[in-house]
């Protein structure tokens, strides 16, 4: 049987994530360029969410790589915060962006997760919150 390939991009994703992980467990680089290069992997995750969901249906391939590659950019994001948290931040000009650039990154992360894959309202129960909220009644379907 021949091996499925994941979609090009699913796979570049794939593999910056993990050469970032590599790298900083070899401690090759320093903490602000493990971080920059982070930054660069969920650029390349964003623009493939867009290009693989946004812009059309995403298969059920799309939705299990995003759940994939976006659960690992959140812990490798949580793990760099972590580090630079305990090392007591950034050195002042080390790096262009702050902890702050770190946290709000992550968050846009977390959002991403939850709206792809995070649990679905029941429709009995978002019709119940319209009327009661709202004072819309939609019709059951």
């Amino acid at each position: 049987m021949p091996e499925v390939l994941d979609p090009p991009r699913w796979q570049a994703v794939g593999l910056v994530i993990d050469q970032n992980q590599r790298d900083f467990l070899a401690g090759r680089y320093s903490l602000a360029e493990d971080l920059l290069a982070w930054f660069k992997a969920v650029d390349l995750f964003r623009d493939t969410q867009d290009e693989r969901m946004i812009l059309r249906e995403p298969t059920s391939d799309d939705l299990r790589q995003h759940k994939t590659w976006g659960a690992s950019l959140l812990a490798e994001g949580e793990r760099l915060g972590t580090e630079a948290l305990a090392r007591g931040g950034l050195p002042e000009g080390a790096a262009r962006f702050k902890l702050a650039d770190v946290e709000a990154t992550l968050e846009i992360l977390y959002l991403a997760q939850r709206e792809w894959h995070g649990l679905k309202l029941p429709d009995a129960r978002r019709r119940e919150i319209l009327k009661a909220v709202f004072h819309v009644e939609e019709p059951a379907t």
